[in-house]
């Protein structure tokens, strides 16, 4: 009776942690409000959170229903920024521009047309052309690469929020000048931290993503660390990262070659008894030369290993 008691009283528990979660009527709320219930511990803080969101649900609804067009859009962007402001006592600023994110991709993977053609355009940036390549080369979807090429155009933008900040920390009076602020300069250091921490995480994300072994062009694990290792190198070029694929390919051809010759040799090995000598001297002699491959394999890999460190180190 006791046990049944508690299994009744942890599925009411669970009821309501659930509609809790579900208990706004728009998306970017709950989404918000899921992630305040696992980093908002103190009741009081949380019960005073859930009166701020639901003005903001109120508010949300609202302009949504009234919205046309660009002005629509820019109405919900400055709300965004109000509530980004007020959920910062909370520790929760970034979940505003997380919603945004996460459903910008989740909209643009429904909306792209298979037929549709990959962006052409260069980025300005080496390292995000460099990665936009690297992802064309991978195992990525049609959508895939329109949802990546879209998150690498998102950390163009940040990294020219970054330097706008840095031009205007530039301009701040520092310790030296006659009209050094304090307070101007903290803020104006902070503001650039920010830019930099969020340009980074994203950039980090991406770079995860594209160089993910599950997205390797190549299926062999010995190649899949090879090409991880080249991809994770800045300092190859274009150019280089091409030549060095080829010899990836070649290097994965020898090893499925291997692999099937040592198959040959095993099956060959288990009626070896039933043949006689004849047939163990044929065997000897595979193996052999299954060591021979084995041998050639391992110097191409070696080869391949210290080209792409050296260009690491140079």
């Amino acid at each position: 009776m006791r046990r049944l008691l508690s299994l009744v009283i942890l599925f009411l528990v669970i009821g309501w942690v659930t509609s809790k979660k579900t208990q706004y009527r728009t998306e970017r709320i709950n989404f918000i409000y899921e992630k305040a219930l696992q980093h908002v511990t103190d009741r009081q803080n949380l019960a005073r959170l859930e009166k701020e969101l639901s003005g903001y649900d109120a508010i949300y609804l609202a302009t949504k229903s009234n919205r046309q067009g660009n002005s629509g859009t820019k109405e919900l962007d400055k709300i965004d920024d109000k509530l980004a402001k007020i959920l910062e006592k909370y520790g929760l600023e970034k979940t505003v521009m997380a919603f945004k994110e996460k459903y910008k991709h989740k909209n643009l993977l429904q909306q792209t047309d298979e037929n549709e053609p990959l962006p052409s355009g260069k980025f300005a940036d080496e390292n995000l052309q460099k990665l936009w390549i690297q992802a064309q080369n991978g195992k990525f979807s049609h959508q895939e690469l329109h949802s990546l090429h879209g998150e690498l155009k998102e950390v163009e933008r940040k990294m020219r929020v970054y330097e706008d900040q840095l031009e205007d920390f530039k301009k701040v009076p520092h310790e030296n000048s006659v009209h050094h602020d304090i307070e101007h300069i903290g803020e104006a250091t902070k503001k650039l931290k920010a830019a930099n921490r969020e340009l980074n995480d994203h950039l980090d994300e991406v770079h995860r993503r594209v160089t993910s072994e599950e997205f390797s062009p190549f299926s062999e694990p010995r190649v899949k660390r090879l090409w991880k290792l080249a991809q994770e190198n800045q300092k190859l070029s274009m150019h280089e990262l091409s030549v060095l694929k080829d010899e990836l390919s070649h290097f994965e051809n020898q090893l499925k070659k291997i692999e099937f010759h040592k198959e040959e040799v095993s099956r060959l090995q288990e009626d070896a008894e039933e043949k006689g000598k004849a047939q163990v001297y044929e065997n000897l002699e595979l193996s052999i030369k299954h060591e021979k491959l084995n041998r050639k394999a391992r110097k191409l890999e070696k080869y391949l290993e210290e080209k792409i460190i050296v260009h690491r180190e140079l």
